[in-house]
């Protein structure tokens, strides 16, 4: 049996939280499609989640010494600074390194060396990596030993939503561009409010707060653009409302120093909205020819023509719609989850 840790869905609001949750519901499919046995190891705070599969449920201990039954053949680890991993045992260890944006971005130095050490230790104990894009690829290539460990990429599923649509409590009171993310400066939105100069256009932030400083920074750019007035930062919303936004926006906004992978971008073009997005780790894969990117320093009279030109042409029909919802739909679980099984038939 194959076992898929899910330990990371002990944090509701976090990024892992939906790969784990999304990827899981995949390959239970996959392995009804391969009669291929499949478990999976969650927290019991997840809530019923695939309750009536195969399950090892979290416990605290397991940072210690993770039990595995002897018919556990495989274990898929989907971070690689969880704690929660087989430490004494025969089991071979697939992880998935999801990113290296601790290279890419100022943060707090003793977070950077954990951070660091963990990636560091993972490689260690894993049999084989995959990782979700190939710009973390090149980093894991450029920046760690690589000596015979097969490293594979395998994009993330985008889910499709198909749950109602509610309008939000706070709706502008004209056009809006979107941006939808964890507020936190890593995300750079504080480059955005310049976008608002001499036009009637107002901007939504959409995501929670991370309490690092940076709404006060966005406030302040919103100021010394004199354009206060018409940013909005709604804080969290549910789903139904986030769809409302994405829907109604005239243009989503991700400037981002460092991603992973880049969710929202595909969302958005799901929608068929333009997409300007920075130049920066994975989002050239991700919005391919599809998005228009801001110049890679972020100059924000540069910024204001790169919006332009962009919003202009995508009038124009520069952009093909079509290819690019093609392109969106792309980025599927169910093919991520037989490239993974691929793998775990290779390795057991």
């Amino acid at each position: 049996m194959i076992l898929f840790d899910c330990e990371r869905m002990r944090k509701p609001f976090a990024g892992k939280y939906t790969y784990c949750k999304s990827l899981a519901e995949a390959l239970v499919r996959e392995s009804n499609r391969r009669n291929e046995p499949l478990g999976l190891y969650f927290p019991p705070k997840a809530g019923p989640f695939l309750e009536d599969f195969y399950h090892l449920d979290w416990n605290r201990c397991h940072q210690f010494w993770l039990p595995l039954g002897k018919d556990i053949r495989l274990f898929h680890s989907a971070s690689p600074i969880s704690k929660y991993y087989p430490r004494f045992s025969r089991v071979p260890v697939l992880t998935t390194i999801h990113d290296l944006n601790f290279l890419h971005y100022d943060m707090d130095p003793r977070k950077k060396r954990q951070d660091a050490s963990r990636t560091q230790a993972a490689f260690r104990r894993s049999a084989r990596i995959v990782t979700i894009s190939e710009d973390a690829r090149n980093d894991i290539l450029a920046h760690y030993d690589c000596t015979g460990k097969t490293i594979d990429v395998i994009y993330n599923g985008v889910d499709r939503y198909e749950g109602p649509v509610t309008t939000p409590e706070r709706v502008p009171d004209g056009p809006f561009l979107l941006s939808v993310c964890r507020v936190t400066r890593s995300k750079n939105l504080q480059t955005l409010p310049a976008l608002l100069e001499k036009n009637d256009l107002r901007l939504v932030i959409v995501g929670k707060d991370m309490k690092d400083g940076h709404v006060g920074e966005i406030l302040q750019e919103a100021g010394r653009w004199g354009v206060r007035d018409r940013v909005i930062l709604t804080g969290g919303v549910p789903e139904a409302e986030k769809h409302w936004y994405l829907q109604h926006c005239e243009a989503f906004l991700f400037p981002s120093l460092a991603e992973g992978f880049g969710l929202p971008v595909v969302e958005a073009m799901l929608y068929g909205k333009p997409v300007f997005c920075s130049d920066r780790t994975s989002l050239p894969e991700v919005g391919g020819p599809f998005a228009f990117y801001f110049n890679h320093d972020f100059e924000p009279r540069a910024m204001q023509e790169e919006f332009g030109s962009g919003m202009s042409a995508f009038a124009a029909g520069t952009v093909d719609k079509a290819a690019m919802l093609a392109h969106a739909r792309s980025f599927s679980w169910e093919n991520a989850a037989r490239r993974y099984y691929d793998i775990y038939e290779q390795m057991i």
